[in-house]
């Protein structure tokens, strides 16, 4: 397992990431801050379906009121990140097991959508890297960091 560091420095590919359960929301935000990162925290414990995730995820990275509750509107906000400029975006989602095994086909969609976006905003200049924290069972193919 790589430090937190690393991810800010580059050493370590933006991605999806397993992270341990004692590295704490504020410990992430001050690293965070100190490197020109913006910090979104998803309480996973709060989504069990497509649209409890929309509504959730939405909400922690601050998405325009005007974003629908559907997929391609979730796809085009987390792309976009306009309203909140940053070197970098960690989203940290906690639990994200609830979701996972309650409505599988859907957590599919959603995994996919946050892989895309690390791939675009790799492209784009500005990384962005998804760390799901108390992970469980549901995650066993994403590397730890």
């Amino acid at each position: 397992m790589a430090p937190i560091a690393d991810l800010f420095n580059g050493q370590v590919k933006p991605g999806l990431y397993r992270l341990r359960a004692d590295v704490t929301v504020e410990s992430l935000q001050r690293q965070a801050e100190e490197h020109g990162w913006q910090l979104f925290h998803i309480d996973g414990a709060k989504t069990h379906d497509k649209r409890s995730f929309i509504r959730t995820a939405g909400q922690a990275l601050d998405f325009p009121a005007y974003s629908a509750q559907n997929w391609d509107a979730f796809e085009e906000s987390i792309r976009d990140l306009t309203w909140a400029p940053a070197q970098g975006y960690l989203v940290l989602f906690d639990e994200p097991d609830q979701f996972a095994a309650s409505d599988p086909e859907q957590w599919a969609v959603a995994r996919e959508i946050l892989n895309t976006a690390v791939k675009f905003h790799r492209q784009q200049g500005a990384p962005m890297t998804v760390l799901f924290r108390r992970a469980g069972r549901a995650l066993p193919d994403i590397p730890w960091l």
